[in-house]
């Protein structure tokens, strides 16, 4: 039940981005006359079917919240919080795995030996001037 109340929450939230970005805006928005009062005393605008959408939809996503919050309260079990460390360590790191008996011996036939030298060093130059 709580996955297809998720469904829906996500099917509604992403239908009322679609209708919100679909209506014209009635003031010029944020770049139009926000410092003007114009349209204080104009007439409000009857609602339109886009209004009325935004509406029942903004209705619905907070009843699918509200449920969701709700079961997720019901749930039961423990409460569990990302932050969390966990307390014990975990059985299968617990025992730890054996070394194979001999290590396999590398052909030097086929294999090149591998020098352990470290690099040499070069002297450092006196910088040039002019």
């Amino acid at each position: 039940m709580e996955a297809v109340i998720l469904v829906i929450h996500l099917i509604v939230a992403l239908a009322i981005i679609a209708v919100v970005l679909v209506q014209p805006s009635e003031a010029g928005g944020f770049i139009g006359n926000s410092g003007s009062m114009s349209n204080l005393m104009a007439p409000r605008r009857s609602a339109d079917v886009l209004t009325r959408i935004t509406t029942i939809l903004a209705v619905m996503f907070f009843a699918t919240s509200l449920s969701l919050a709700i079961m997720a309260e019901h749930r039961g079990g423990p409460v569990k919080s990302i932050l969390d460390v966990p307390t014990e360590p975990a059985a299968a790191s617990a025992a730890p795995k054996k070394a194979p008996a001999t290590a396999p011996k590398a052909d030097t036939k086929t294999a090149p030996a591998i020098k352990t030298e470290a690099p040499k060093k070069e002297k450092p130059t006196a910088p040039i001037s002019k």
